[in-house]
């Protein structure tokens, strides 16, 4: 069941849950260095996303505003979708997009990822929720991936976007989820690619605590095998460490 919400995000979730069959549109501003395109979309830290279809070409390209399309079927979120640019409604038209502030639109889209949603729509909502020019979304994709009532994927989707943010304090969050005993494993592995993805400089002491102190073996083998995929000379000297322990 959909929360009520507060503000104009509110009365979105409202009309959701009172449609039976119908699609709303919303818009909001983006961070500085995303650009959507028709066939691509760029994050701004050398990461895509691409609709390819062939060609190179990226097609039209904006880089302040993005809409999305929620489609409802029976009261149910069951569709979450990024218009391209083309297909977008011309500038000066009204009444016909819902516009939001970036913060409503990331508290919007992942309260549909927490409820209210089929599982896939769930997972299609955090994606656009990380372009908006909002403060630290990723703090909110902490607490997203941390609720145990969520769908699985959609927790390890949150968890993968949280990799994918520059502040150091996620490194940190993330290495609390891999470590929790009371987590389920799979969500523990979710959280150690994501530090996977991290720069070396804040990923590697995280993965090598995890490697060396997780309860769980197989977090610790997940940790030792993205370990093993970097070149630096930290873990070089811990993999020695584990292999002279054992050779006593």
């Amino acid at each position: 069941m959909l929360l009520s919400g507060t503000h104009l995000e509110g009365q979105l979730l409202q009309r959701i849950s009172a449609t039976n069959d119908g699609t709303i549109r919303i818009a909001y501003d983006v961070k500085p260095g995303v650009e959507i395109c028709d066939r691509v979309i760029r994050t701004g830290s050398h990461r895509t996303m691409t609709w390819s279809d062939g060609r190179n070409d990226p097609g039209i390209c904006i880089t302040d505003v993005v809409e999305v399309d929620v489609a409802i079927r029976r009261g149910v979120v069951t569709d979450v979708e990024i218009v391209r640019p083309s297909e977008a409604v011309p500038s000066g038209v009204r009444g016909q997009v819902e516009h939001l502030e970036p913060t409503r639109a990331v508290a919007f889209l992942l309260e549909l990822a927490r409820s209210g949603s089929t599982e896939d729509a769930a997972e299609d909502a955090i994606f656009p929720a990380t372009l908006a020019d909002a403060d630290e979304t990723w703090r909110e994709l902490i607490h997203l991936a941390r609720d145990p009532t969520v769908h699985r994927g959609v927790r390890k989707n949150a968890l993968f976007w949280v990799g994918q943010e520059a502040a150091d304090a996620a490194t940190e969050e993330l290495s609390g989820v891999a470590l929790a005993d009371d987590e389920e494993q799979d969500v523990r592995d979710a959280a150690i690619f994501a530090l996977s993805q991290r720069p070396e400089n804040q990923a590697i002491g995280s993965l090598i605590e995890i490697a060396r102190s997780a309860e769980q073996a197989e977090s610790r083998k997940s940790a030792m095998f993205w370990l093993a995929q970097t070149e630096d000379e930290r873990v070089v000297s811990f993999f020695e460490e584990i292999l002279l322990g054992r050779s006593r």
